[in-house]
């Protein structure tokens, strides 16, 4: 194994810190004083062997599978982990989507596999290509990993072409991974996991993204019953136990977190329009809208690169935005939405004042 710098986890650990940071891709985070959970209540030791029983049945009876299928983790980077751990031998093949969130390219690579690439196009809507994503696949092909919604676009892929694209990896006999973290902005039949019982679905998810819940570190595994088993007892070797009281935070709160998902509806509904009308207005922009999500990925059409634009936010208006590079687009930048609608305003306005410059390197 070789574990190097993931450049976006550093990056965002040990970035200044600005007065209009629009690089979370999360709403708000929630407080413990705002949720409906008795602190006298709470134990720091408990049954937790493979997963605090009440929240293994939570997740089970929320995303309509057997508890046989669901193993907790420290959050979706641990469940990418414990995947890639399970199933990745030197020299196995994995393809990975671009433009890519990073350590879903990384931890496969750290695992020595063999990294090969499948391109979700501007031009296409981020949509994928079955048939040159089917060119790609071989005999030594392991493991897919794709994220639905999109990071960093926040494009969603149809059922058909999910259902077909698992179709075709299974026919090779290769597994596929899908990051379903930012699938519950969605509404209605949309929002619903693709998991099922085919054996070479795997998905991750936590309770970060759509309902601010990050410091509990709640994330999961859904899985076939057999890769559930031996997920488990990899666990035994890193953490060996799951944060009690955090696993009882979570599963106590969980018949709660759809009304906490409806507390940022509205301000989500209104940044959108906000964005979607400085790119409509802003000849400099272009964009995919994201069929949902809280984070979007514009590209810069003239003057300047993405990189740049955000170079320049920093240096001259305290302003944050993701470059594009660390998606593996420099010409775009990602811009997380899930703040309040007056900083996003201060923050779109500045970002038209770039533009309007003239100012380049």
């Amino acid at each position: 194994m070789r574990f190097e710098t993931i450049g976006f986890i550093e990056w965002m650990k040990t970035r200044a810190r600005t007065k209009i940071d629009l690089t979370r891709s999360s709403v708000r985070n929630f407080s413990l004083k705002n949720l409906n959970v008795k602190r006298e209540e709470l134990e720091i030791f408990g049954p937790n062997d493979y997963g605090y029983p009440p929240l293994l049945e939570a997740v089970a009876s929320r995303y309509k599978v057997k508890e046989e299928n669901v193993v907790t983790a420290v959050g979706s980077s641990h469940a990418i982990f414990l995947v890639c751990a399970a199933l990745i031998e030197r020299g196995d093949e994995v393809l990975i989507e671009t433009p890519v969130y990073e350590p879903l390219l990384a931890v496969p690579r750290a695992f020595d596999a063999v990294t090969k690439r499948f391109e979700r196009r501007y031009d296409n809507g981020y949509q994928i290509d079955l048939e040159k994503f089917a060119s790609l696949l071989s005999p030594k092909t392991k493991l897919i990993v794709l994220t639905n919604l999109h990071n960093p676009t926040g494009a969603l892929l149809s059922r058909r072409d999910l259902r077909d694209l698992v179709g075709i990896a299974h026919k090779s006999g290769a597994q596929v991974l899908i990051d379903e973290i930012y699938l519950e902005f969605l509404e209605g039949a949309e929002s619903e996991t693709s998991f099922s019982t085919e054996e070479n679905i795997i998905v991750i998810s936590s309770l970060t993204k759509v309902f601010g819940l990050g410091g509990l570190r709640c994330g999961w595994i859904l899985a076939s019953s057999a890769l559930a088993k031996r997920l488990r007892s990899i666990i035994d070797y890193i953490n060996v136990d799951g944060v009690f009281i955090g696993e009882q935070i979570s599963a106590k709160i969980f018949d709660q977190i759809d009304s906490i998902k409806d507390e940022s509806k509205e301000t989500l509904e209104k940044n959108m329009s906000m964005i979607a009308n400085l790119i409509r207005k802003e000849e400099k922009l272009s964009w995919v809208e994201p069929a949902g999500g809280v984070v979007c990925f514009p590209r810069v059409e003239a003057g300047l690169s993405g990189d740049e634009l955000a170079s320049l936010l920093l240096e001259r208006y305290d302003t944050s935005v993701v470059p594009g590079s660390f998606f593996e687009k420099p010409q775009h930048f990602r811009m997380g939405f899930g703040v309040r609608p007056d900083t996003l305003a201060r923050g779109l306005e500045n970002i038209k004042k770039v533009l309007g410059s003239g100012l380049h390197f």
